[in-house]
């Protein structure tokens, strides 16, 4: 491994010497290798105009278009952007407040189905099975209340407590 690394350090010094043996003729020579033609920057200026004005004509009409449209586009696509944005952001907020509770969801159906369908007893009925289940509630906040004074609970620890 070490000799191809020794051949390969020799080679580089090699290739190195001839480099250097070809740099010392061409400063002897000191004769410029390179050679302009004659009158190339006599018509440089006029060439290079006549290069502009063939890649103005050069434009298609796509391209000029493109150049208007292009603005008006990316305008269209950030106001469409925000909008998906904002109602993505209203749609999340809001999602959780426009559940009405089942019994009101099911009296609203009820009555835009047909109301016609119904006589003025059904209104009547489902009324008071409401105030049943309100006086069922009353019932059952009084029994609370009868556990409470039997355990000589007192009012004050009471509301001290919640």
């Amino acid at each position: 491994m070490s000799k191809t690394w020794e051949d390969r350090i020799i080679r580089e010094d090699y290739i190195m010497d001839k480099f250097l043996e070809k740099l010392e003729s061409l400063k002897e020579t000191k004769s410029n290798p390179f050679k302009v033609p004659e009158g190339y920057f006599d018509s440089l200026p006029t060439r290079i105009q006549d290069r502009i004005a063939t890649n103005e004509n050069r434009q298609s009409i796509f391209s000029q278009i493109r150049l208007v449209i292009k603005p008006q586009l990316a305008f269209a696509a950030a106001f469409i952007a925000v909008a998906l944005i904002a109602v993505t952001t209203l749609e999340y907020i809001f999602k959780d407040k426009t559940k009405l509770p089942a019994s009101t969801g099911v009296y609203t159906r009820i009555i835009e189905v047909d109301a016609s369908e119904f006589t003025e007893q059904h209104f009547i009925d489902v009324l008071l099975d409401e105030n049943k289940k309100s006086i069922d509630n009353k019932k059952n906040s009084d029994c609370y209340i009868d556990f409470l004074v039997d355990e000589n609970i007192d009012y004050t620890t009471l509301i001290d407590e919640l």
